[in-house]
């Protein structure tokens, strides 16, 4: 059990694509942080989610102290996806049993007060000639890693995994 948590991102493509992998890896909530309003998944976002954010449970909160009770009262531990020196590289992460997977803003990332306050701090160590990675490949790398060991994944048939036709929702 995890949840998702996007911290004043502001791309369609991104979250769209947040969405969807936190669907296929059997994610929980997923959490907007820091939006006056709540998210417009109009086309440019659904292009990429596959309209899948209607199997999701959807919170919107305004700041990081809503944030950080919010995770308390649901019993997750925030925990940040982000490029930081003490942090922890992401395969030798042990996660704990409900976390908060946390990933910020495309060009800002998450703020140091921010990270001040997670439960720990994570990175994906990287091997080329590139900053950092995308938003939408972080997160969906870090759901991976999380779900790697559990061996709970859907049954193949053909070339997809198998959802009950009551489930699906894009192709």
């Amino acid at each position: 059990m995890f949840c998702t948590i996007l911290h004043n991102l502001q791309s369609p493509t991104n979250v769209g694509t947040i969405v969807r992998s936190h669907v296929a890896f059997g994610g929980n909530e997923v959490v907007f942080v820091g939006h006056d309003r709540p998210w417009r998944f109009k086309k440019s976002t659904q292009a990429f989610s596959r309209r899948l954010e209607r199997l999701c449970d959807i919170t919107y909160l305004k700041s990081d102290d809503d944030l950080f009770d919010w995770c308390n009262s649901h019993h997750y531990s925030p925990i940040a996806i982000e490029i930081k020196e003490d942090a922890t590289p992401l395969a030798d992460f042990c996660f704990p049993e409900k976390p908060a997977l946390i990933v910020g803003h495309e060009g800002t990332g998450l703020p140091y007060s921010l990270l001040q306050r997670c439960t720990a701090t994570a990175f994906i160590p990287q091997f080329g000639d590139v900053a950092c990675l995308n938003v939408a490949t972080s997160a969906a790398i870090a759901m991976y890693e999380f779900r790697r060991t559990d061996n709970a994944y859907r049954q193949i048939s053909g070339s997809n995994f198998w959802v009950p036709a009551d489930r699906r929702v894009g192709t």
